[in-house]
């Protein structure tokens, strides 16, 4: 402490009260003192408690727009199929209790429905699979005779067979309740039975029967364990190793790997096709185009990823392009052909240090397409179901879409949005060619450019990108990013100087 110095304006203070004014200094000195000592004794504090981990991070509340998005194709979808669970049926040792949602185009609700201690008599189920695939219509789906399905329990008074969905209905039509429940065996654990899309081959169809499963599955919380029945006449098709890689704890079985009557502590009766928010209709034209992400479609997503071992992975380093390409087969007239792929493949390949691909994702596996998909940043086609795998593209990524002249439909912007990618779009003006009920698409190659030329502008800035530049970019811009070096090797492209960065004035 500094020398107390008497100041001149208090000389004029008695001498008594100039001495109490210097004990008090004195006193406070020594107080000043203890609280020293005491806190160079004293432990160090502690860290605050860690928040709780539902507490709110910040003030953020959700827009009325992003409440409906979420209301419609994320959590709040969710939270409104299971907030009213109807039992159909109750009493002795099983029950049905069913979960509707009312869609936006239709005020009719609909079931999905979990069964408890139901028998299902496989001799009454009727009908087998083939690898050619049926009619369309009823001969895609199992038929059922009566007593098909029976429990102990009896039908409440909320039991409307109208509400069941489709396939469902068509086996709760043969339901007989207040049965002697007698069975030949037992199935543990937890059972889906899956009725895919009539489209069942379709990436786009039966990404609408997936992303079904990924929301019964999330809003169950079903176990790891659930097995999956394929419960209809399709063939096996493309998605069978992917049906039973993430939905499955065993081998997918169908209708014939079961005798007689088998009881099933616990069945789910899969949430059909036409329910899914991959339609435009279920969620609403106008809102489904509005919004930007949805937690429904990024878990699926990840669900998919986490099961092949592609979520934790590193994004490209350079702008990494896949052109999705459709060939004609002796066995299907596939529409929408690139009439000039070659020139614009040519158009992508004059990209300065971009790494394209160009593919025919029906000549690979299901693994093989995802992995692909994974690695790319850029994902480009004509409009087709293909498009649906920009859900699995890297986590930065963009859907550059070739929209031939008649087509409107907006599925692929929608999906591309909502789980979080960007999209472009290009519409082309040269009537296609037909060929019987297909069509060659004629790309104006200028206009593809321009829109190639953006999707790169961005993708060179995706994850810690630095290049300012698009398809044609200067050797000394793409010298200033030095994470590139290997890129550099591996592409075969020389590096040059890079550009001066310094500020020059001053």
């Amino acid at each position: 402490p500094q020398p107390f110095h008497l100041q001149p304006e208090v000389t004029n203070l008695k001498l008594k009260e100039l001495e109490e004014l210097r004990k008090s200094v004195t006193q406070l000195e020594s107080q000043l003192q203890d609280a020293r000592s005491s806190a160079s004794r004293a432990p160090p504090p502690s860290a605050p408690a860690p928040a709780s981990v539902s507490a709110p991070i910040s003030s953020y509340q959700m827009t009325a727009s992003e409440k409906d998005c979420d209301d419609k194709f994320g959590g709040g979808l969710v939270r409104s199929w299971m907030s009213s669970p109807t039992e159909v049926c109750s009493g002795g040792t099983s029950k049905m209790t069913c979960y509707s949602h009312k869609h936006f185009f239709n005020s009719a609700k609909q079931w999905f429905c979990v069964a408890e201690n139901f028998v299902i008599d496989f001799s009454k189920v009727k009908g087998e699979h083939s690898n050619k695939k049926p009619s369309r219509g009823a001969a895609q789906y199992h038929s059922f005779e009566r007593g098909s399905l029976s429990a102990d329990c009896s039908k409440t008074g909320s039991y409307k067979q109208v509400q069941f969905m489709h396939h469902h209905g068509l086996q709760m039509n043969t339901f007989v309740d207040e049965s002697s429940g007698d069975h030949d065996e037992v199935e543990g654990g937890v059972t889906y039975l899956l009725a895919r899309d009539e489209d069942s081959e379709n990436a786009f169809h039966s990404t609408a029967d997936f992303l079904n499963m990924h929301t019964v599955y999330t809003a169950l919380e079903l176990p790891t364990s659930t097995s999956v029945v394929l419960f209809d006449k399709q063939p096996d098709g493309p998605f069978y190793d992917m049906i039973e890689t993430v939905f499955s704890s065993k081998n997918l079985r169908r209708k014939a790997d079961f005798q007689g009557r088998v009881k099933f502590s616990k069945l789910v009766f899969h949430m059909e096709s036409p329910a899914s928010i991959i339609f435009q209709k279920v969620g609403g034209q106008k809102k489904a185009l509005e919004c930007t992400s949805s937690s429904l479609w990024k878990g699926y997503a990840a669900r998919v990823l986490q099961a092949y071992d592609l979520y934790d992975v590193p994004p490209p380093p350079v702008p990494t392009a896949t052109l999705i390409l459709r060939n004609r087969t002796p066995e299907k007239n596939v529409g929408r052909v690139l009439k000039n792929a070659g020139e614009v493949e040519a158009a992508m390949r004059r990209c300065d240090l971009c790494d394209v691909r160009v593919v025919d994702l029906a000549t690979m596996s299901y693994r093989e397409q995802i992995a692909l998909v994974r690695s790319s940043s850029i994902l480009v086609g004509v409009h087709g179901a293909g498009l649906m795998n920009i859900i699995f593209a890297a986590q930065e990524a963009v859907l550059l879409e070739i929209h031939p002249h008649y087509r409107l439909d907006r599925h692929f912007r929608i999906a591309s949005r909502l789980a979080g990618k960007a999209y472009m779009p290009m519409r082309t003006r040269t009537q296609v060619t037909c060929q019987g009920t297909s069509d060659d698409v004629h790309v104006e190659v200028e206009e593809f450019g321009r829109a190639f030329d953006g999707a790169v502008r961005l993708a060179r800035n995706f994850d810690d990108g630095q290049v300012e530049c698009g398809v044609a970019c200067p050797a000394e811009v793409l010298a200033i990013d030095g994470n590139h070096d290997a890129e550099f090797k591996r592409l075969g492209v020389k590096k040059g100087n890079a550009a001066s960065t310094r500020f020059p004035c001053g």
